[in-house]
């Protein structure tokens, strides 16, 4: 008979990774307060992900909330918005919990000062001067915050070498053998591949205010300070 405990599946693998990204920030940013969730995938267009309150009824768990993510942003972005985007969703956890969410899909007041507790900055622009309050919302890491601060631990870790990367036309003009993405595709996303990514999967970057992670040879500028980000290791 087959091992089926096997832990290098692609299956527990992938979600094994987002399980510990939110467990991980669920004991250092909320005390262990957001309510366990099912973590799923979805395609909805221009949506880094979303939070739904009681989506799903197991005999055992009964009602359990839906936290969604968008593989179309695993290699758009750097690493570090991955984990914004967990964490940004499980603030709408709390609110769902422990607050009181306004009409649906909007970021009232409640949950923009939950954002701003644990060190993330909401703002319609995802820059400095946007309003902290809106139906749609991006954010961005505050210096010196809590967010910033357990994040680094995090992104010192070899965690993000679980990480699978989809191959789909969105991105298909990204993945080529000149990419320095190519080998981190390939061994990612093919099951039977069982070889890890040649060289890092992330960089820290640096500009005159704040620190970013992301994949290597990747060129970014700040919105906030106006400079580039430098790679610093």
């Amino acid at each position: 008979m087959k091992n089926t405990d096997r832990e290098d599946k692609p299956t527990k693998k992938f979600y094994g990774l987002f399980q510990y990204i939110f467990d991980f920030y669920n004991a250092e940013l909320f005390d262990d307060q957001i309510e366990d969730c099912l973590i799923v995938i979805t395609r909805k267009k221009n949506v880094a992900g979303h939070y739904a309150y009681k989506r799903w009824f197991h005999v055992k768990d009964q009602e359990t909330d839906e936290l969604a993510l968008n593989p179309s942003m695993f290699v758009k972005f750097p690493l570090i918005e991955i984990c914004q985007t967990v964490v940004h969703e499980m603030c709408h956890g709390w609110q769902f919990h422990y607050g009181k969410p306004s009409r649906a899909g909007y970021h009232n007041k409640q949950w923009a000062n939950k954002m701003i507790e644990i060190g993330l900055m909401p703002s319609t622009t995802g820059t400095v001067g946007g309003k902290i309050v809106g139906q749609s919302m991006d954010d961005y890491p505050i210096e010196g915050g809590k967010f910033m601060e357990v994040t680094e631990e995090l992104m010192n870790s070899d965690l993000f070498t679980g990480l699978y990367l989809e191959v789909n036309p969105e991105i298909a003009d990204l993945i080529n053998e000149d990419s320095p993405l190519f080998d981190q595709v390939k061994d990612l996303t093919l099951a039977q591949v069982q070889s890890k990514p040649k060289g890092p999967v992330k960089a820290k970057y640096s500009c005159d205010c704040s620190n970013v992670w992301g994949k290597p040879d990747l060129e970014l500028h700040c919105k906030l300070c106006g400079s580039d980000y430098v790679r610093i290791k």
